[in-house]
């Protein structure tokens, strides 16, 4: 028996991309606190903090787990 994937609606976005080195650090990389501002489209804005090697991982840390929203490095 296999569990067959759940049928994602419309209004729950673009699937993401999750897993390690995707949408989020490596266990054995060495990484720093980025806080980040997340837009998506028809939510509130969220402030997430990520842990990242570089500002430029945390950015795209964030648009694996959420690929249809505007983010932005505060810290």
């Amino acid at each position: 028996m296999s569990w067959a994937k759940p049928k994602r609606y419309a209004f729950e976005g673009p699937e993401p991309k999750l897993g390690p080195g995707v949408s989020r650090p490596l266990p054995t990389q060495a990484t720093r606190n980025y806080q980040v501002h997340v837009k998506r489209p028809g939510a509130p804005a969220m402030r997430v903090t990520i842990p990242a090697p570089t500002k430029a991982k945390a950015l795209m840390y964030c648009r694996n787990r959420w690929p249809d929203c505007k983010a932005e490095v505060l810290s």
